[in-house]
Parts: C-alpha cells; sequence; structure tokens
C-alpha cells in the first residue's frame, strides 16, 4: 500500500501543469507611475507595450509588494530588458536581481512566458512594409504576389487594407490567410495564437512562432487594421 501512495504522488508530481498567473505587474524606477499592469494575453503570454526609462525594474505577482509577493527574478546578473530571452526563477527574495533598462523609450514590448520561465523585451520599430496574402485572397499563397498594406502617416505602426476575401475552391487552405512582413514568407510574419482563428472574433496577433493561419467564415469585403506596437488587429466585414 505504502508503494502505491508513492507511485501517485510521483504521478502527481510529474503531471502538475506549469506556474499560471492571473495577474502580473512590473515595478521600479524604470516604470512609468511607479507600477504598471502586463496584459494577459494568453496562459503563457502576458506583456507589456508603453514606455519605460532607465532604471530597474521588477516583474511581481502582486499589485503591491509585500509578504504573498513573488519576483520573476532573471537568471543572469544586470539582465537587460531588451533581449531575445533569458530565463527567469520565480522567488520571494525581494533583493533578488532586477530587469535593467539602459536607455529611455516610449515603444518598449515585454512578453512574460510563465511556461518557458522566460522574459523577451524590445524596443519595438516600426515595419517597413506589411503585405496580406493566402488561399482566401484573390493573389493566393504566391510568394512576390501578395497585397501591400497601407501604412499611417501620423502612427507608422498601424497598417490598413480593404478588399475581398472569400473562399477560393481548388486552392490549399482556401479560406486561410496571413500577414507578412516582406512580399514572401520569411523572415518576419503575424500570426493568430490559434490556427484557423476567424479574423473578426480575435484582436490578438503575435510576431512569429508557429505558422498558424487566420479564416474567414463569411466571404465579402473586410476592412481590416493592424497595429503592429500594441500586436492587435481589427476586422470588419464592410459588404
Amino acid at each position: 500500500m505504502r508503494t502505491l501512495f508513492i507511485l501517485i504522488g510521483l504521478i502527481t508530481t510529474l503531471t502538475l501543469p506549469a506556474q499560471q498567473y492571473t495577474q502580473l505587474w512590473i515595478t521600479g524606477t524604470a516604470v512609468p507611475g511607479g507600477t504598471q499592469k502586463l496584459e494577459k494575453v494568453s496562459d503563457n503570454d502576458f506583456k507589456y507595450s508603453g514606455s519605460l526609462m532607465a532604471g530597474e525594474l521588477k516583474v511581481i505577482t502582486t499589485k503591491k509588494v509585500g509578504k504573498k509577493t513573488q519576483f520573476l527574478s532573471p537568471t543572469l546578473p544586470d539582465a537587460n530588458v531588451a533581449n531575445h530571452g533569458i530565463n527567469y526563477t520565480v522567488t520571494s527574495d525581494i533583493k533578488s536581481e532586477s530587469w535593467q533598462v539602459v536607455v529611455d523609450d516610449e515603444h518598449y514590448r515585454l512578453h512574460v512566458n510563465p511556461e518557458r520561465k522566460m522574459l523577451h523585451g524590445e524596443i519595438c520599430q516600426p515595419w517597413g512594409e506589411l503585405f496580406i496574402g493566402g488561399g482566401a485572397t484573390d493573389t493566393g499563397w504566391k510568394e512576390g504576389k501578395m497585397q501591400l498594406m497601407s501604412q499611417q502617416t501620423d502612427n507608422p505602426y498601424i497598417w490598413t487594407w480593404e478588399g475581398e476575401l472569400k473562399r477560393h475552391e481548388g486552392v490549399e487552405e482556401p479560406t486561410s490567410f496571413k500577414f507578412q512582413g516582406q512580399n514572401r514568407w520569411y523572415p518576419k510574419a503575424l500570426h493568430p495564437y490559434v490556427q484557423g482563428t476567424d479574423i473578426l472574433s480575435d484582436k490578438r496577433l503575435r510576431i512569429g512562432g508557429d505558422d498558424t493561419k487566420w479564416s474567414i467564415t463569411k466571404d465579402g469585403v473586410y476592412r481590416i487594421t493592424i497595429d503592429i506596437f500594441n500586436e492587435k488587429v481589427q476586422a470588419e466585414l464592410i459588404k
């Protein structure tokens, strides 16, 4: 019987899910106002898009630092918050390593992934081009034939497109499409979080990652607006 309990306990330990958070914040001298809440995009993606100042910040699990606060502390000393992905440890030690912000900028974008225990950060720059292509478009999946979106003059992070999306029989993935940062499939691309997401139903998008695609459930003329900095897409069926 004791062996059975040990086995059950081992199985339970091995099948425990990754740490899940309902809310995360950043706080410190680098954070405007002292503390800012991260947007929960999914269970494994918390995001901040906005200004940071030169200084330090900590990622915390409570709005105010207290006895129950946990700190998502970088595993490297003097870790720059603008990075290609640095792992963190979870600790209750307020004196643990902080994330470093080297320069002031209005367009920092941070992503915290609790499943991988990793923070990725960057100073976001406007893209020079943005295209739409795929089976639901008139030009299909052909490189060099995708349709160019229009960049707003007063906000270079915003792109718009208006045109027909419909099911094209005889084409691979006839109701699917995606957005590319160049008139070919690599390297820059935008994707939905879930394969086959109806463009009318979800405003989330992510840059890079798995090759998931949007889809349509209704043929028609669409107006689509993409915000590269805030990683949002807004679509409406206009006729």
